[in-house]
């Protein structure tokens, strides 16, 4: 059995360690989670990308002018397309988000472990 597996099923945090600048929003957990999830995307990553199906999609919006509120990014494209999943047409929103000058500062405060 993994590292991984071993230390969810006892109840340990991982760190979360984003592979690339997608993160993918669902309706399943709040913005407030998305929002604290997208700064340790941004700390990563300068540039995050918000993609969302569906329902999901107000709760994409919801985190992206939260943060651009904060002014810790700026909101640089809203792309939304009409996908075709499963046999049903859903919407499909994608919140490109860049990092600022000042928010990196802040997202590296608040993130130091």
């Amino acid at each position: 059995m993994s590292t991984a597996i071993q230390q969810q099923q006892r109840g340990q945090k991982q760190k979360l360690d984003p592979v690339d600048n997608q993160l993918h929003i669902s309706s399943k957990k709040n913005a407030r989670e998305f929002i604290f999830i997208s700064k340790i995307f941004l700390k990563k990553f300068q540039n995050v990308e918000l993609h969302a199906l569906g329902e999901a999609t107000k709760i994409s919006v919801r985190v992206a002018e939260n943060l651009q509120r904060q002014g810790l990014v700026t909101i640089t494209k809203i792309n939304s397309f009409t996908a075709d999943i499963e046999g049903r047409k859903r919407v499909k929103l994608v919140v490109s988000l860049q990092l600022t000058y000042d928010g990196k500062a802040r997202i590296d405060q608040e993130l130091q472990a």
